[in-house]
């Protein structure tokens, strides 16, 4: 029996010798990195804040700056190169990356039907990946040009409402009880639409039209409607945690929500 486990078989034994043929020396290994480097097109430089516009440029950041003008490809390809950005662009991508396996974990454990039960959660996670894959973009592209700037900021403001109404539709599905849901069922979906619609617009505007040195005002154009956004889209999950608390309940679930909405508001 021992002689029969160490026995190779033919085609363990084709597949050992193909390998070995496939092996690199200490020099080829050596040089890989130079071979993968000189594989991809040369990369321009990162360039100080003096010579892109002062558009792009931010506070406290005074080099790895993209140079404007380029072609396309290059932006692209900026995604592995060190620049100011690549901290967003990665974690906007591999968020996206995270909520699209998580998605396909649960389904593989609860297949889903397209149906009014399951439409809120396909909603939700469609509206996640288009926020996070509008803000991956704007952080990728917008070097490009003024234009091109304005143009993808716009489109992450898009995907951010979006994003908050998505949210809104599955916390009314999914968590509300049925006393909150008796008396905001009427208003609260047109509501989260137009909260949607009013944090879009006053970021659009404060983007637009105000420049560096920001004033005060512009802030408030951004954290105003979204925080009406926020307020609103969490209430039905805020009134569920609440009545869980004071009821002495012990789900893990209202930790979390409890906990996502401090980290939120912190």
């Amino acid at each position: 029996a021992v002689r029969a486990r160490g026995r190779r078989s033919p085609m363990m034994t084709a597949i050992l010798e193909r390998l070995s043929t496939l092996s690199l020396s200490g020099p080829q290994l050596s040089r890989l990195p130079r071979l993968l480097e000189d594989g991809f097109p040369k990369m321009p430089c990162t360039v100080p804040e003096g010579e892109v516009p002062q558009l792009f440029r931010e506070p406290y950041i005074h080099a790895g700056y993209r140079p404007t003008g380029q072609d396309w490809r290059y932006y692209f390809l900026s995604l592995f190169q060190k620049h100011n950005e690549v901290v967003n662009v990665w974690t906007h991508l591999l968020a996206a990356l995270a909520v699209l396996l998580r998605f396909k974990a649960f389904v593989e454990g609860e297949p889903l039907a397209l149906d009014a039960w399951s439409l809120p959660l396909l909603i939700f996670v469609l509206s996640s990946v288009t926020y996070l894959t509008c803000s991956l973009l704007a952080h990728l592209l917008q070097s490009k040009s003024e234009l091109y700037h304005y143009t993808f900021y716009f489109v992450d403001y898009v995907g951010v409402s979006t994003y908050q109404y998505g949210s809104a539709l599955a916390h009314f599905y999914y968590s509300s009880d049925q006393a909150w849901y008796d008396k905001f069922w009427l208003f609260f979906l047109p509501a989260a639409a137009f909260c949607g619609w009013l944090s879009c617009a006053g970021c659009c505007y404060a983007k637009y039209r105000y420049r560096r040195p920001y004033p005060i005002m512009r802030k408030m154009c951004q954290v105003i409607p979204a925080g009406l956004a926020f307020i609103l889209d969490i209430s039905p999950v805020a009134h569920r945690v609440v009545v869980c608390h004071l009821g002495g309940c012990e789900e893990d679930a209202a930790w979390y929500h409890t906990y996502q909405i401090l980290f939120f508001l912190i």
